[in-house]
C-alpha cells in the first residue's frame, strides 16, 4: 500500500476555499480602507456689525463758517437708526432717515434753512470722516464719538 500524501489534498482544499470565497482570514489580505475625509475647516466667526450708536462731535463748514455739530445716534427696536443733529447755532432737529451699510452711514435731515441735507460718514472705531451736502453748500466732515 502506498502512503497518502497530504500535500495534494491541501492544495485541493485551498483552491476550493478560494473559489467559494471562504478563505481563512489569515490567508486573505484585507481590503484597503479609505481614510475618512478631513472635516472642513470651521468658517471664521462673522465679525459683529459695527454699532455707531452714541453722541458724536462733528466738525464741518457751513455757509463758509466752521461749525461744531452734535450728532446723537441710536437704534430703534425695529432695527432702524434715529437721532438728532444740533449745534450752538440751532436747536436739535430729528434725523429723517439713517442707513448703515458696513461702516458707512448716510444720514438725511432737513437743515435749519429748510433744505434737505445729507451727511455721509465712514466710521473707524470712535472716529468718523466723510462729507455733508445740501443745495449750494457742503464740506468735509471729521468727528469723534463722545459716547
Amino acid at each position: 500500500m502506498r502512503p497518502l500524501s497530504i500535500a495534494p489534498l491541501a492544495l485541493l482544499a485551498l483552491a476550493a476555499c478560494q473559489s467559494a470565497g471562504t478563505m481563512p482570514s489569515s490567508a486573505v489580505a484585507p481590503a484597503p480602507v479609505a481614510a475618512p475625509a478631513p472635516a472642513p475647516a470651521a468658517a471664521p466667526a462673522a465679525s459683529a456689525a459695527f454699532d455707531p450708536a452714541g453722541k458724536w462731535s462733528l466738525g464741518l463748514n457751513a455757509m463758509g463758517q466752521q461749525l461744531e455739530v452734535a450728532l446723537d445716534l441710536y437704534k430703534l427696536s425695529d432695527g432702524k437708526w434715529a437721532g438728532t443733529v444740533s449745534s450752538a447755532m440751532f436747536p436739535p432737529f430729528p434725523i429723517s432717515e439713517a442707513t448703515l451699510t458696513g461702516k458707512r452711514m448716510v444720514i438725511s435731515f432737513v437743515a435749519p434753512t429748510g433744505d434737505p441735507a445729507k451727511i455721509t460718514l465712514d466710521f473707524d472705531g470712535d472716529a468718523a470722516q466723510g462729507e455733508w451736502t445740501m443745495a449750494g453748500d457742503g464740506s468735509k466732515v471729521v468727528g469723534r464719538r463722545n459716547r
